[in-house]
């Protein structure tokens, strides 16, 4: 079920993400997503642990301690898997980021994911998967 005001708190979630630096732990690719279902649902997908890591080795042993590959895996362990061109605002989708599975979430004006220093939007054509949050 969505937050009431889940809106209002996705788009506090885009522009926080937008004025953050690029760091594992802070603002990659899965806080980004983890942030927006938190935000759309008033919980994280996998708990406050699964965020502990400072960099891509420290994220990549959250994923296995958890049971996961990819961030893809974590996010269909959570949620159903969509069509992605019915994806709506504060669903989560991955991408294949030069051969890596990264993670992100559609707004209204793209598919919000980091880039290596910036945020970027991708149009959801780019995107290989997206989930429903709710």
């Amino acid at each position: 079920m969505r937050h009431p005001d889940w809106l209002n708190r996705l788009n506090k979630v885009v522009a926080a993400h937008q004025a953050l630096p690029a760091q594992y732990g802070l603002s990659d690719c899965y806080i980004i997503a983890d942030d927006a279902v938190e935000a759309v649902t008033g919980k994280t997908m996998h708990g406050a642990a699964a965020r502990r890591y400072k960099t891509p080795a420290g994220a990549g042993k959250q994923l296995r301690k958890r049971g996961f590959e990819t961030v893809r895996d974590a996010f269909a362990a959570r949620f159903a898997e969509i069509p992605v061109l019915m994806a709506q605002r504060g669903d989560i989708g991955v991408y294949d980021n030069n051969g890596e599975i990264s993670g992100g979430v559609f707004t209204a004006v793209g598919f919000m994911t980091r880039g290596t220093q910036e945020i970027v939007f991708l149009p959801p054509t780019a995107v290989l998967a997206a989930f429903r949050v709710e």
